[in-house]
């Protein structure tokens, strides 16, 4: 009974250990394999290219270079992350907010209340009253900031496969009748359209879905920023502050990122950075260069913080810079980095680099 009851057990249990972790393998590296490559052919995830990289650290002394004739192992995914990458998330019912809660509603116009705004209070593109420009000793004498506000609020992101962007409604159009075309401009007031709650004064950034790269995720493109100025039926009215790209009806409206890096707040040299891999570009340009952005596979839950500097080295001279990034933007996921520095056409999908400086 005992020899039974074992064998009923080790028909039960076996199956679910074996569906529990995908069988191990091996692969022979051939002339240009690279780490993205078999991530992509073994797992269809080339973000998990640092799970072959811990498996075959005996071989790999760097991640950028694997040779023909290298055996690697290749590890089995656990069933359950495997699903998990194939299976969407669900979106929530209510996007979520990061918004304060709002005053009771205001019709648009309405002149009491402390948070009102008279419409003669908002600034137009005759406004005349600005500081005078800051004179070359002026602008010497101000604090160094190792990346400006409108890096971080202008630079695009990517959203990996699964994930939605963190939206609270969209772009109506223009608050007043106008000659302009469909096109927004800055200083013109907006009509919101939104699914949570605003307050008057809340800034907003204005953003498109670009494209979507297959694998690896969606690119986002910040189109503008905007100021709400009063509550509305539906939504609110803003006025456009900033423009990056085109503003159009359509755009998502979502919070505005925190900017997180202090006047005289610098990047210290480090040793023994994190590597990480670029995923894609902004663009579709062929070739990459400087002041383009690339999306690393590290981000704010990897310790990957705003003005963080990373270096791709020569494959001869290994303290030789061939290319430098800097982050521009995070989120939990990933990284936006500026090329600040190339020797030549040497930053493409796959390639790996290193932190070496990083923000204290």
């Amino acid at each position: 009974m005992v020899r039974s009851a074992a064998a009923i057990l080790a028909v039960l249990i076996l199956p679910g250990l074996a569906l529990a972790q995908a069988p191990e393998r091996s692969h022979t590296v051939v002339d240009d394999d690279t780490l993205w490559d078999l991530a992509v052919r073994y797992y269809e995830n080339p973000w998990e290219w640092r799970t072959i990289w811990e498996a075959n650290r005996s071989q790999i002394q760097d991640p950028n270079l694997i040779y023909p004739n290298q055996v690697f192992v290749i590890p089995g995914l656990p069933a359950q992350q495997q699903t998990a990458q194939a299976t969407p998330a669900p979106a929530p019912a209510t996007p979520p907010s990061t918004m304060p809660s709002a005053p009771p509603p205001m019709r648009e116009g309405a002149a009491s209340g402390p948070s009102a705004v008279h419409p003669a209070d908002v600034r137009t593109i005759f406004y005349q009253n600005e500081p005078p420009a800051p004179s070359v000793v002026e602008m010497l004498q101000r604090d160094y900031m190792a990346v400006e506000p409108d890096r971080t609020r202008g630079a695009p992101w990517l959203l990996p496969p699964a994930t939605s962007p963190d939206s609270i409604g969209t772009v109506a159009g223009p608050a007043h009748e106008t000659n302009r075309g469909s096109s927004l401009r800055q200083f013109q007031q907006i009509r919101l359209r939104t699914d949570a709650p605003l307050r008057v004064g809340a800034r907003v950034r204005l953003f498109r879905e670009q494209r979507t790269i297959p694998q690896v995720g969606r690119v986002l493109m910040p189109t503008g920023l905007a100021t709400v100025t009063a509550i509305a039926d539906s939504g609110a009215v803003a006025v456009i502050d900033r423009e990056y790209a085109r503003i159009a009806p359509g755009d998502l409206v979502g919070p505005a990122p925190e900017i997180t890096v202090e006047a005289g707040q610098r990047a210290v040299a480090i040793q023994g950075g994190t590597e990480a891999m670029i995923m894609a570009f902004d663009g579709r340009a062929a070739l990459h260069d400087l002041g383009h952005h690339a999306f690393l596979d590290v981000g704010s839950d990897d310790g990957i913080s705003v003005g963080d500097e990373f270096v791709l080295f020569s494959d001869v001279v290994t303290t030789e810079q061939r290319g430098a990034l800097q982050v521009v933007a995070v989120t939990p996921f990933s990284a936006t980095a500026r090329i600040t520095y190339l020797a030549d056409d040497v930053f493409r999908p796959g390639v790996i680099v290193r932190l070496v400086r990083a923000m204290q």
